[in-house]
């Protein structure tokens, strides 16, 4: 009787193996690596501290490379002058290192939520140069000492480029510039010193395809590498929703015309709106052909070498989640897009 209660038992371990592995979902990170590409995931500290199994699992298991949201950028790096914390950022940073993955540094200088000491400061010039010198020589030398071999790129400048480009009004006015006319140069002159073979990228939103931005943004890259400013790539952040995408065809268009001037290209940010369409599965259907269109553009081009979501869940995300932008949803439940994102990666 005994063995066959234990033969019946192995019998059942047998079968719940066989449907565990069966439930199991296809890891994004293994597939994206067979087409020589990195798949990734923005994520906080706060979320890797206390959101919890699902949250931590998905995060490490299904990416390769991972963006800390805000863990890294000024406020939480140095919130007073001077005064340099890097608990949130050294969180991703561990995270990362423990689950095999690479950080994409985000990021080193910006117009915008910047900590008020710095914006309200009231600084000259050159003090304002100072300032932004000691920041990146700073936060790139720690992560440097600390991360060596997991900061693949740091995203150095981020939204310089004004929306609306024309003239002579082609960067945005910021706490940077005009006081520093050449800031963006000097700020990637100054990463490059703080670690001579980390990555170093430009980037923004709403240049993904063609127009007026996307040629402002490639017109600095390229003058910027004629000129022997130390440039690796350029970031497309991808915020976008079913009423309005770029058209596949001109992101190739675009994505070709950057790694022609030898940089590497990352869609960086990328979620999706649920903003139009009648039912919720006509709504998910769409966006889940937009997330494969994306990245299958990426696929057919060499120099895209990253592909990377804006988050994973819909639980958080900075657009609210009642916009259901990424792949999975607030239960951690795979959506059509994280099925067609297989789907693509598997073609």
């Amino acid at each position: 009787y005994q063995r066959r209660v234990r033969g019946n038992m192995k019998t059942l371990s047998v079968i719940l193996l066989l449907i565990a592995s069966s439930l199991a979902l296809p890891i994004l990170r293994d597939l994206a690596s067979r087409k020589s590409k990195f798949i990734g995931s923005a994520g906080n500290s706060y979320e890797i501290s206390s959101a919890g199994f699902n949250y931590t699992s998905t995060l490490g298991e299904q990416f390769s490379i991972i963006t800390p949201e805000n863990s890294m950028k000024w406020g939480a790096t140095e919130p007073n002058r001077n005064q340099f914390t890097y608990t949130q950022g050294d969180i991703v940073a561990r995270f990362a290192q423990q689950h095999n993955q690479l950080v994409r540094g985000h990021n080193l200088c910006w117009g915008v939520s910047n900590p008020s000491w710095l914006t309200n400061g009231g600084f000259s010039p050159s003090e304002l140069q100072g300032i932004l010198k000691n920041h990146i020589s700073n936060v790139v030398g720690h992560y440097r000492s600390i991360a060596s071999n997991t900061i693949y790129s740091w995203d150095v400048v981020n939204e310089a480029v004004s929306d609306n480009p024309s003239g002579g009004n082609i960067l945005k006015h910021n706490v940077w510039y005009p006081a520093i006319p050449n800031y963006i140069d000097l700020a990637f002159q100054w990463a490059r010193e703080a670690n001579p073979t980390v990555k170093l990228f430009y980037n923004d939103y709403s240049a993904e395809g063609l127009g007026a931005k996307s040629d402002a943004v490639y017109n600095l890259v390229k003058s910027m590498k004629e000129r022997g400013i130390p440039i690796d790539g350029v970031g497309l952040q991808m915020h976008i929703a079913l009423s309005y995408y770029p058209n596949p065809a001109d992101i190739d268009t675009n994505i070709k015309r950057l790694t022609a001037l030898g940089l590497e290209v990352h869609i960086t940010e990328m979620d999706v709106k649920l903003n139009q369409g009648t039912t919720e599965q006509e709504k998910l259907a769409k966006q889940a052909s937009i997330y494969s269109q994306i990245l299958q553009v990426c696929l057919n081009n060499p120099g895209c070498k990253s592909f990377e979501t804006w988050g994973f869940t819909d639980k958080y995300t900075w657009l609210g989640s009642n916009e259901q932008p990424l792949p999975w949803d607030i239960n951690y439940e795979p959506k059509p897009a994280f099925w067609s994102i297989v789907d693509t990666l598997q073609r």
